[in-house]
Order: structure tokens, then C-alpha cells, then sequence
């Protein structure tokens, strides 16, 4: 039985060993697999060529002869019939068609050339990465100077980056901020500009050696050459490459042994600000430059997150040390400062609108609570700017005192329609952590900051009458705020008892556009600017742009001082106009041209309304005059006609809002808080409605279950709602019908006035840079005859180069605006007037351009 198991075991044995060998020969080694695919490659590249050789020679061109008439033109072609064979237009166009069917959409393009590149970064990835780990062998170089064995690297001096000791230390000892590598360890290491490679026992050591800082020489007469440098006091310089530990310089003339170490005056003509009085720091005003740039661009950046980038570049340069935040903030405010004076002295205007002046259409006002300061510190410093864009505390809190003592205030916040304003209200209490609870903010229609004034006791009243005040003689003809329909009312109540404020009820209230919607229907249709006459396409909500960006600043200024936060925000607001008056003669360009585009739709749609409506062209004024009576009567007593009214006003708010639901908003949150407004209206209009057919014959009766269905519907039908009242003529149409027309019909005439308004503020905008011009050749004409006696000669002298460079950046900026201002009103444009062409009135220039609807 055992031998039997055996056997049986050996031959189970032997028949896997043979199923592993058969296996074995029935799979091909890697071996033939890799012949396999070199044969199938030669193969295609042989077809390949072969298809290449049958293109090149069926594309070959053939020899013809081109028949010539006397004058040595072409002679056409004939076939063999004798016509003349000739291209038709219609052939041209179709071939040119067929060519463009099989390319590509706009889109779809992109798509291709980013898939394309992605394509080609990643076939080259393999390569750059050898190059980028090849980028970091040491090579055996000699010295690009004097072919020496080379020890050190210096890419700022590329394409001569390889030195010696003897010639590093000629070179560098003047260009001390270079930034070197060493590679005696068989690797590259940068090394501070203190350190220098010497050579002992055969070996390369580090030493520390003393290095001066960069400045510029004393004009002095005797040899340049003769010169003795030595080591003055040490300071710290800090750049945009980081901190160096340096020393000043202290030269010595071997000839008449004069000896001379930088002062002030001479750090700053070589670049440098002082970070003290005592100067133990120096500061390049490049860094300066580069954090004012990053700051208008990223406004959240804080100093220390700016610093810390410079500590690590001067970490990742094999250098050390800290820079302190505090020393670099006032050092940094104290430089703007001296920027600012400079730029009054040029004639520049920071917080003036080029296209505004001198006549300035609308300012836009609102409040920014985001803006708000931590009652932190008691210390109190005056600030650098005071009052060019914040106004100053203590003249805004008398104004506010002197107006609470002459009126007496409304307590509670302000209601319209069905929403509540925080902001319209006449008084409010004070926050006990904060110190500054926000900003009030005025901005021109271009977005240009022109004023502001820290806020203390919330939004009030007083606040945007404060700034009102500063605009009385500008000429500004709307005054634009979130809360018209309560601020008028509220001014008109104050100019009774404080006559020098009634100058201020010439300009003309505007609810802004977008807070509009939020409003009573009938106070939308009264105070919106959409519908105020002369207003164009101004939307009052350019500060809400503005407040977005000062909003992005209060993540640093709400810990700072008082005094440092009035400094940042000047400083914030300087950037940002300085990139709006930059950018200003491409923005008006754009925005004629998009208006021109847009008028020809709503003229379109103007039409479209009126066909659809049933309204002929002899009825629109009528019809618009309609809704605004319905809107101006505000009928309070209890009698029918003030219920009718109710009535009408509810259902219309319901259609538009139902109508703009998705259109204007576009999160969930806020989808459910509008349908929740929805819903408390609907419930007060079918209240209303029954309260109407109280006592009211069947035939008079309003139908509920038709105002369900049509508030209800998906889309709003053609047939108006007629309501009872209405129904005295077979002419009679309902108010939702009149108020589409009047919709239709301001659209168009605000775009109207829009292009008359551009156009003007063009010609406004090239005078105001040709007074500019006037105004800096007259100062320069001032200093050259002695004026600024209170500056020392070289400052005088350097007030003139500034305002020759200031004339020539002016005079290439009319240039530039004159080009874009004439491409885009095009060949048909009147001339630009002279300096001598006085500005026309605006009614006028609107009038003119737009006498008809």
C-alpha cells in the first residue's frame, strides 16, 4: 500500500512538472516580445516614409507658362471653348467657407491649445527636471577674469559668474549686496557679504571680513582715485533681497586729506530712508515701492506677513537677523508722508476725479461697518495726513453735536416696504469694545475715493450730511445713498433749523439702483436713478466696489493705532485712485462703446414692448406719466382709493420681485429669505383684497383665485390684470402693463443721456489734464525765479526735475487718452475743443443729444 502512494505521488509530481514546461514554451520571453516591437516599429516607419515620399511627389509643381499682354499683365485663361474661365465672388466665398467649416469654435480652440500645452509641459517635465538637478553640480570652473581655479559663484554678475578669491574680493567689495555661493564643500552654499574664502593648508575656510554699504561719492575736486576708504559705524540695511549687517563708509582724500562720512542728505540721494532719527537702520526705497504695490493689490497683506517673506529671502542668501515690525511701519508712513508733499508741490491731486472736474455728476455715499477699530491702545499720535481723505474726528463730532442740538431726533431705524435699514435712522448707541465702528465713504461714478470720516455711533443720519457738506461746491448734481427716500426727508427737516445747510437741497436725492429693489415699488419708481432724469447710467453703487476693497483692509488696520490706522487707509486710498486715474480714458472708452452697443437693444426692446403691450408710440409719455402719478399720490386716509392703491403697489412688488428672483440672486440662503418676504406679502395682499370686496357688489368684486393664478404663473402673460376700479373704458389697462412700458422707456433714455454724459466727461478729463499741464509749467516758472525760498538750493533744484518729469508723463497721458477717446467715438466725432472752450452746462449738452425718447 505504501509503495503504492508512493507512486501514485511521483506521477502527480512528474505531470505538473510537464504542464510547467509546456506553459513555459507556449509564453514568449521579454526577449522575442522587444523583437516583436522593434520589427512592428521599423515597419511603421518605413510606411510612413514611403507615404511621405508619394505626398511630396503628388505636390510637386509644374513648369507653366503665363501668357503677358502689352502692359505686362497676366492674360486670362480661356478653356477650350474659348470662354474666359473666371472666379466668381460667390466661388470665392463658398471655398472661404468651406475652409472655416472645419475649424474650430472660439471655445473649443482654448480648450485644444490648453490641452496642448499641458500636453507639451509634460513631455518636457523629464527634461526639466535633469536640467533643474544638472543646475546643481559643481563643476570644475575657472575664474572668468583671470582663468584662475574659481571658488565662488555669482549670478548677478552673469555672464562673468565665476570667480577667485583675489578677484571676488575686487569685485565685490564694491557691489556688496550680491548675493555669492560657495562650492569648496562640492556643493553650492550662499554665503552673507561678511564672509570671504581663504585659502589655507590647502584648504578653503570661511572668514569674516567687513563690508560697506553702497553709497554715493562727495563731489570733490581733487583725484577720485586718491581716496582712502575705511570702516565707519555699523547699520543695518534691509532691502527687497533682506536684512545685511554693513557699515558706513569713511573716506579720506590722500591729497588734501579731507574726510567725509554720509549724512542724511546723502543716504537718501543714494536710495535709502532712515528708520530712526538715530539711523542704526536704513531702509531702500525699493521696499518701500514694492510693499505700497502690494498692498493696493493684495490690501489684506499685514507687515509681518511682508517681513517674514523678507527674513526668509535673507535666511535662503545664508544671511541673519530680524526686522522689527513697529520701526518698519513708521518708517514706512513717514516716507509716504514726504511723498504726498512732494506731490502737492507737482500739482498733483490724489483724491480728485480727472472726468468730474469741475462738474461732477452724482457722489455715491454709504457706510462700511467692516471698517471698525479695537479699542486697544490709549496712546494717541496725531497722524501724518490730516484731512486730505479722512476728515478729522473733532470737526465731525461738533457737527454732530450742533445738529442733535438744533433737531430734535426720531428714534428706531427707518422701514420701506417690507425691509428694515439699519442705516436709516437719526440716532444710535455707542459699542463699548470699539473704538471706530466703521467708515462713511464718498466716491465719484468712476469709483474714485474723495472723502471719508470715521464713524462712532453707527450709521446716522449725520454722517452722510456731514460729507454732503464738502460737496457744495463742486457743483454735483445727484447725491447718491442706499436710503434716499428717508435721508431727503431727514435733510429737508434740518435745513429748517440750520439755514446754512439749504444750499445743500439743490442737489437732486438718488436711491441707488440695486438697494432700489429692495424698496417699496412706488419708492423705486419716485427715488431710483434709473428713473431720475439726467442721471444716464449712473447706478449709484460704484462705492460698493470701493467698500470691498477698504474691506480687505480692515483685516490689518482694526488692531493698529489710531493715528497708524488713518495713515493706512490714506495710503490704501492714494493706490487705489492712483490705478483709477491711470486707467480711466480705457474705461470711458470702453463704456461709450458698450453704451452704443446697448441703446441699439433697448430701442429694440422699447418697440418689442410697445407691439406686445398694445401701446402706440402717441401713448408711451402718457403711460409713463401714469405710473408716476400712481406713484407720487400717497393717499393716507381710509377711504377705497388709499386701499386700491395698497392693492396695486403690493401686487406689482410681488411680480417684479417673483420675476428677479433668480435672476438677481443666486445663493440658496438668500433664495429663502426673499421667498420668505414673498410670503408676508402675498398674505397682506390677499388681506387686502378681502378688505376691499367687504361690502362690494359681486360685479366690483376682486377675484382671489385670479390674483393666485397670476402671481403663481411661471411667466407672466401678455393680458394684464384689470382691476375693478379700472374698468370705466374698453381702454382702461392695468398698472403692471404701464410699468413695463415705463421700465422700457427709461432704460433707453437713461442710455440717451449716458452717451451725452460720457462724451462730456471726456472733454472734461482732457481739460483737466491741459490745466495740469498749465498749472506745472507756471511752477516751474515759480522756482526758477526763487520761489520755495524756504528750501535749500538743491531742493529747489530737485523740485525742477521733478516737475520736468511730471510735465512729460502728463503730456504722454493726454496723448495716450486723445488716441483711445478718438478710436472709440470713431471718424464722425466733433474736434476736441481748446483750452479756451468753456464747459458747456449739463442740461444742456443732454438735452441736446437726447430731445427725443
Amino acid at each position: 500500500m505504501e509503495k503504492f502512494d508512493t507512486k501514485a505521488n511521483t506521477w502527480v509530481q512528474a505531470q505538473k512538472r510537464n504542464r510547467k514546461e509546456e506553459e513555459k514554451k507556449a509564453k514568449p520571453s521579454e526577449e522575442q516580445l522587444e523583437d516583436a516591437i522593434f520589427h512592428a516599429d521599423l515597419l511603421c516607419k518605413q510606411l510612413k516614409e514611403e507615404e511621405d515620399r508619394a505626398r511630396a511627389a503628388s505636390s510637386r509643381s509644374r513648369i507653366r507658362w503665363v501668357g503677358k499682354d502689352a502692359q505686362g499683365r497676366p492674360l486670362k485663361r480661356r478653356d477650350r471653348s474659348g470662354a474666359t474661365c473666371r472666379r466668381t465672388k460667390e466661388d470665392e466665398i463658398q471655398q472661404l467657407q468651406e475652409l472655416l467649416v472645419d475649424q474650430p469654435s472660439t471655445s473649443s480652440s482654448w480648450c485644444l491649445r490648453q490641452s496642448a500645452a499641458q500636453l507639451e509641459w509634460q513631455k518636457a517635465r523629464s527634461h526639466h527636471l535633469d536640467s533643474l538637478l544638472s543646475s546643481t553640480v559643481v563643476p570644475e570652473r575657472r575664474c572668468s577674469h583671470c582663468s584662475a581655479p574659481a571658488v565662488l559663484r555669482c549670478r548677478e554678475c552673469m555672464p562673468l559668474e565665476w570667480l577667485c578669491h583675489d578677484c571676488d574680493v575686487s569685485k565685490h567689495s564694491i557691489h556688496t549686496l550680491h548675493n555669492r555661493e560657495s562650492f569648496n564643500e562640492g556643493y553650492f552654499k550662499c554665503i552673507p557679504p561678511t564672509m570671504s574664502l581663504v585659502k589655507t593648508n590647502d584648504m578653503f575656510t570661511l572668514r569674516h571680513q567687513d563690508r560697506l554699504l553702497p553709497t554715493g561719492r562727495p563731489s570733490h575736486s581733487c583725484n577720485p582715485k586718491g581716496v582712502t576708504e575705511s570702516i565707519g559705524r555699523p547699520v543695518i540695511f534691509v532691502c527687497i533681497n533682506g536684512r545685511y549687517d554693513l557699515h558706513l563708509p569713511k573716506r579720506v582724500c590722500n591729497t588734501c586729506y579731507y574726510e567725509w562720512t554720509p549724512d542724511w542728505g546723502d543716504l537718501i540721494r543714494s536710495g535709502y530712508w532712515p528708520a530712526s532719527v538715530n539711523g542704526d537702520t536704513l531702509y531702500s526705497t525699493d521696499v518701500f515701492k514694492s510693499f505700497e504695490d502690494l498692498k493696493t493689490v493684495a490690501p489684506g497683506l499685514s507687515r509681518q506677513a511682508f517681513l517674514q517673506m523678507l527674513e526668509r529671502r535673507t535666511q535662503h542668501y545664508g544671511r541673519t537677523g530680524k526686522i522689527h515690525g513697529d520701526v518698519f511701519q513708521r518708517s514706512f508712513l513717514e516716507y509716504m508722508a514726504c511723498q504726498y508733499e512732494c506731490q502737492e508741490i507737482m500739482c498733483e491731486e490724489p483724491f480728485s476725479c480727472p472726468a468730474c472736474t469741475p462738474k461732477m455728476l452724482a457722489v455715491s455715499v454709504d457706510g462700511n461697518r467692516k471698517q471698525y477699530r479695537f479699542r486697544l491702545s490709549q496712546r494717541i499720535d496725531e497722524p501724518l495726513f490730516k484731512g486730505p481723505f479722512i476728515m478729522k474726528d473733532s470737526a465731525v463730532t461738533d457737527f454732530v453735536d450742533k445738529v442733535r442740538t438744533n433737531v430734535k431726533c426720531t428714534p428706531g431705524k427707518g422701514t420701506c416696504g417690507t425691509s428694515q435699514w439699519s442705516a436709516a435712522r437719526e440716532t444710535a448707541r455707542r459699542a463699548s469694545r470699539l473704538d471706530e465702528e466703521g467708515l462713511e465713504v464718498a466716491v465719484c461714478r468712476h469709483g474714485v475715493l474723495l472723502k471719508a470720516l470715521n464713524m462712532f455711533r453707527g450709521e446716522i443720519f449725520a454722517y452722510p450730511l456731514f460729507l454732503q457738506m464738502q460737496f457744495q461746491a463742486t457743483n454735483v448734481h445727484f447725491y447718491c445713498t442706499d436710503i434716499a427716500c428717508k435721508y431727503w426727508p431727514y435733510l429737508e427737516k434740518v435745513a429748517k433749523t440750520m439755514p446754512e445747510l439749504r444750499p445743500l437741497l439743490s442737489m437732486q436725492p438718488f436711491l441707488s439702483v440695486m438697494h432700489a429693489k429692495a424698496h417699496s415699488t412706488k419708492c423705486e419708481i419716485v427715488w431710483s436713478g434709473r428713473n431720475l432724469e439726467g442721471a444716464g447710467s449712473t447706478a449709484g453703487e460704484e462705492v460698493e466696489m470701493v467698500n470691498s476693497f477698504l474691506s480687505r483692509c480692515a483685516i490689518t488696520t482694526k488692531y493698529m493705532t489710531k493715528s497708524a490706522r488713518n495713515d493706512m487707509l490714506t495710503v490704501h486710498a492714494m493706490g487705489w485712485n492712483r490705478r483709477k486715474q491711470e486707467n480711466l480714458h480705457v474705461v470711458l472708452a470702453k463704456r461709450y462703446v458698450k453704451t452704443i452697443t446697448m441703446l441699439e437693444g433697448e430701442t429694440q426692446k422699447m418697440k418689442d414692448t410697445c407691439e406686445e403691450l398694445g401701446c402706440p408710440e402717441d401713448k408711451v409719455q402718457q403711460w409713463v406719466n401714469d405710473v408716476r402719478d400712481w406713484a407720487t399720490n400717497d393717499n393716507t386716509s381710509g377711504d377705497n382709493q388709499s386701499l386700491q392703491r395698497s392693492i396695486e403697489q403690493l401686487f406689482l412688488g410681488l411680480c417684479q420681485k417673483k420675476a428677479c428672483l433668480y435672476r438677481q440672486t443666486d445663493s440658496n440662503k438668500i433664495r429663502q429669505l426673499r421667498r420668505k418676504r414673498l410670503r408676508e406679502e402675498k398674505t397682506k395682499l390677499l388681506a387686502a383684497i378681502r378688505q376691499y370686496n367687504t361690502g362690494q357688489p359681486p360685479e366690483t368684486e376682486i377675484q382671489e383665485e385670479e390674483v393666485e393664478r397670476r402671481l403663481s404663473a411661471e411667466q407672466q402673460t401678455t393680458d394684464s390684470l384689470i382691476w375693478p376700479w379700472e374698468v370705466q373704458s374698453d381702454e382702461s389697462v392695468s398698472i403692471l402693463a404701464q410699468k413695463k412700458v415705463f421700465d422700457a422707456y427709461m432704460g433707453k433714455r437713461r442710455l440717451v443721456e449716458e452717451r451725452a454724459i460720457i462724451v462730456r466727461e471726456m472733454r472734461q478729463h482732457c481739460l483737466y489734464l491741459r490745466s495740469q499741464a498749465d498749472k506745472i509749467r507756471m511752477q516751474m516758472q515759480h522756482v526758477s525765479c526763487g520761489g520755495h525760498s524756504d528750501m535749500a538750493q538743491e531742493g529747489r533744484d530737485g523740485l525742477a526735475s521733478l516737475l520736468k518729469k511730471r510735465l512729460a508723463d502728463v503730456d504722454t497721458h493726454i496723448q495716450h487718452l486723445s488716441s483711445a477717446y478718438s478710436l472709440a467715438i470713431g471718424p464722425n466725432a466733433p474736434q476736441w475743443p481748446d483750452d479756451s472752450v468753456e464747459n458747456h452746462d449739463q442740461d444742456s449738452d443732454i438735452s441736446d443729444d437726447s430731445s427725443h425718447p
